[in-house]
C-alpha cells in the first residue's frame, strides 16, 4: 500500500519541480521530503524526477502517474469526511479565504449574502489574513477557497520575486484554478481642485515634475516596474509614502492634495469624492478580484459553493 504522506510530497514536488519550494509548503526539512521520494520511488520501482544541480523535471512515469496520484489524494480526503460522518461527527465546514481589504468590495458582499441566503444548510467559515498566507493554506487544502486582489503569475516569475522581496502581498500563482470576478485598470487619483483632473485621460507629458505617491515593494515588481517605468518616462517625482499599501498610498494623496497611484478597488475617486480617478494612457497594467479553490476536483459542498458563484457572476 503506497504511504499518503508519499503520495501528498510526490505531487507537491510535480506542482513546485523545486525541492526548496515544495518542502516548505510541506512544512517538512528539504532531507525529509527527498527521503520521501526515494522511499517513493523504490516502492513503484519507477523513477518519478530527473535530477540535477540545475533542475528538478518530471519523468515520463511521473508525469504518467501524476492525475492518479492526485486522485489517491482526493479519494483519502472524501473517504475521511465519509468515516467523521459515520462516526456522528459535525460535518468540516468549508473554509472561505478572504484578504482584511476585501471585506467591503461589493463583489465579495453579494457572493457570501447570497450564498448564505440562498444554502443556508452549508457550513461556511470564513478568515479575514494576508493573501500571502491565504494562498499557501490554499495550495495546502486547509482553505477551500481565497478570495484574492491581484495579478495572476507563473510561478517561475513569482520565485523570482520571492527572492528579491519575502514578502510580496498581491502576486499569485497562475496555475490555481480561478474564476475572475473584476478587473480594474491600475489609474491615478487626481484631486478635484488640480488642472491634471481636466484630462480624461493622463499623458505621461502632464506629470512631468509632478509628485506622485507611489506603492511599495511588497506588491512585486510585475505590478511596481511598469508603474515606475511609466511615471520615470513622464518625468514624474515619485513618493513612497509610510504606509505604502494600496489603501494608505490614496489615504497619502488625499491628505497631501497630490497624485496617488490607485489599483482601484478601494472607493476612491468615485461621485461626491474630492479626488477623481483617471487612466494613464499607454499603461496596459490590471490587477483582478478573483476566486480561487484549492487544486484537485470539487465535490460535495465546495461544488455547491462554486455553481452559485459562476451564477452570481456568469462565469
Amino acid at each position: 500500500m503506497l504511504d499518503p504522506r508519499a503520495l501528498r510530497c510526490f505531487v507537491m514536488l510535480a506542482e513546485e519541480l523545486h525541492f526548496s519550494r515544495a518542502a516548505e509548503r510541506l512544512c517538512l526539512t528539504q532531507p525529509a521530503l527527498s527521503s520521501q521520494i526515494r522511499a517513493l520511488e523504490a516502492r513503484l520501482q519507477l523513477s518519478l524526477f530527473d535530477r540535477t544541480t540545475r533542475r528538478v523535471a518530471l519523468t515520463a512515469a511521473g508525469a504518467a502517474l501524476l492525475p492518479a496520484a492526485r486522485r489517491l489524494i482526493e479519494d483519502g480526503q472524501r473517504l475521511n469526511v465519509l468515516a467523521a460522518e459515520l462516526r456522528g461527527e459535525a460535518p468540516r465546514k468549508l473554509g472561505f479565504g478572504a484578504a482584511f481589504y476585501t471585506i467591503d468590495i461589493p463583489e465579495r458582499v453579494v457572493l457570501l449574502e447570497s450564498f448564505f441566503a440562498q444554502h443556508p444548510e452549508v457550513a461556511l467559515e470564513v478568515t479575514p489574513a494576508w493573501q500571502r498566507d491565504l494562498v499557501a493554506d490554499l495550495q495546502d487544502s486547509q482553505l477551500d477557497f481565497a478570495l484574492l486582489i491581484g495579478l495572476p503569475v507563473p510561478r517561475a516569475l513569482l520565485a523570482q520575486e520571492l527572492a528579491i522581496a519575502p514578502i510580496v502581498e498581491i502576486l499569485f500563482p497562475d496555475d490555481l484554478p480561478r474564476m475572475v470576478l473584476r478587473r480594474e485598470p491600475v489609474g491615478l487619483l487626481i484631486p478635484r481642485e488640480s488642472p491634471l483632473a481636466d484630462y480624461p485621460e493622463l499623458p505621461p507629458a502632464a506629470l512631468a515634475g509632478v509628485r506622485v505617491a507611489m506603492l511599495g515593494p511588497h506588491h512585486g515588481q510585475a505590478v511596481t516596474e511598469p508603474i515606475r517605468q511609466w511615471l520615470g518616462e513622464a518625468g514624474a517625482l515619485t513618493v513612497v509614502p509610510p504606509e505604502p499599501h494600496g489603501i494608505g498610498v490614496e489615504r497619502y494623496g488625499r491628505q497631501f492634495r497630490i497624485p496617488a497611484i490607485t489599483l482601484g478597488w478601494f472607493g476612491g475617486g468615485g461621485p461626491g469624492d474630492d479626488m477623481v480617478r483617471r487612466p494613464l494612457a499607454g499603461l496596459a497594467l490590471a490587477t483582478e478580484l478573483a476566486l480561487l479553490h484549492a487544486p484537485g476536483e470539487l465535490h460535495g459542498d465546495a461544488a455547491i459553493f462554486w455553481q452559485h458563484a459562476q451564477a452570481a457572476f456568469g462565469s
